[in-house]
């Protein structure tokens, strides 16, 4: 069955997708101490940490950026392979700049996920072969793999989530949206239309 990276999901919508073995699921611990991200502070206590310094890194935070991203490669090489990433706010920012990346430095093999779900995250973070930074205007085409997309219409992000969609190869990429703001919505019918979506996108590669 495929396998989801989970960077941080909702209960329920795991248990649906657990529940007729869609998918299991493999969580990643963030290891950079840091203060909490937009409006987490209204969800969750601290300690706070990130996949790497947060909010989007400057380029003297760069080596952070790579190292988050050889980190979750190694991890993918012990103890993979995963059929796909899936990842909200920074972890999709995570998930989509390491495919991303991935494509920009090895152009020529296959990506280490077959496809991803990516819920309200921000903008993405790539650095080239030589190290210049690669503006998100010009990502276009550099994630391949079939994409599910989650946005909340009130998101303060709503746009970088957009824009993500944009990016990727139109005939592969899915766009799912809601009314709410930077959360995923926890009504029953809104859980069931996303898992509903990931089956969907599951049964399709899994004759890749």
């Amino acid at each position: 069955m495929p396998q989801l990276r989970g960077l941080y999901l909702s209960g329920s919508l795991i248990r649906d997708l657990e529940s007729d073995h869609t998918a299991t699921f493999h969580f990643t611990e963030r290891v950079v101490d840091s203060g909490p991200g937009p409006k987490v502070e209204d969800f969750f206590k601290g300690p706070y940490y990130s996949y790497y310094n947060w909010p989007r890194p400057s380029e003297d935070d760069g080596i952070t950026v790579e190292e988050a991203y050889d980190q979750h490669l190694d991890l993918i090489e012990t103890e993979g392979p995963f059929d796909a990433v899936i990842g909200f706010s920074h972890g999709g920012t995570l998930a989509c700049g390491l495919l991303a990346q991935w494509s920009t430095r090895h152009p020529y093999e296959a990506p280490p996920f077959k496809c991803a779900i990516i819920l309200n995250r921000f903008s993405t973070f790539v650095i080239s072969r030589n190290g210049d930074f690669i503006s998100e205007k010009n990502l276009k085409g550099r994630i391949t793999v079939p994409t599910l997309h989650v946005v909340g219409r009130k998101d303060f992000i709503y746009e970088h989530s957009l824009k993500l969609h944009q990016i990727c190869e139109d005939k592969n990429a899915t766009l799912i949206q809601n009314d709410r703001g930077h959360e995923i919505p926890k009504e029953p019918k809104f859980v069931a239309k996303i898992a509903a979506a990931i089956r969907r996108l599951s049964r399709e590669i899994m004759f890749q």
